[in-house]
Formats: structure tokens, sequence, C-alpha cells
């Protein structure tokens, strides 16, 4: 089976926004936090930062297992931040 990859940015506030939709073909995300606040990975959308995983400014979170929708949110506005995906 050939693999694809996708990239792609986000801008990420203090409202969450979906950072990928289910994917039973999903093989891995990487997300990098390029901005200069923290970002957290939420498994809900109505969940709060407090509730979610950290990612520090200029740091990065790799998954190879999840193929669940999965929310992001930051302590502030205007975060840039990029993902990549690779599935099948």
């Amino acid at each position: 089976m050939v693999q694809t990859s996708r990239t792609y940015k986000l801008s990420v506030g203090t409202t969450a926004v979906q950072l990928c939709s289910s994917d039973p073909n999903r093989k891995a995300l990487l997300v990098v936090n390029n901005g200069s606040g923290t970002v957290y990975i939420l498994s809900a959308q109505n969940l709060s930062t407090s509730e979610g995983m950290p990612i520090y400014s200029k740091e990065s979170y790799e998954d190879e297992t999840s193929q669940c929708e999965l929310w992001i949110i930051a302590d502030s506005d205007d975060q840039d931040v990029r993902v990549m995906m690779v599935s099948d």
C-alpha cells in the first residue's frame, strides 16, 4: 500500500479547533508548535487547556498509534502550529 503525507498550518487560539478527524488509515501524526505560546492537544472539542496535552513553544508531538479525532487550543491567540499526517 502506498503511503501519502499531508502538511498544513493551523492558527490556534483560545477556542478549540479540529487538529485532525478520525482516520483509520492514519499511520502517523506530527504536530510542531511554531508559535511563542503553549498549545494543548485535546481528545474532545469541549475540553479546556487544563485537560489537554501541552506542547510548549518550539516543541513537537508525535503520535504513531492513534487514529481518533483530535482538537487543539492555546493559552493565547494566533499560535502557529504545523501538522504532518501520514496515511495509507
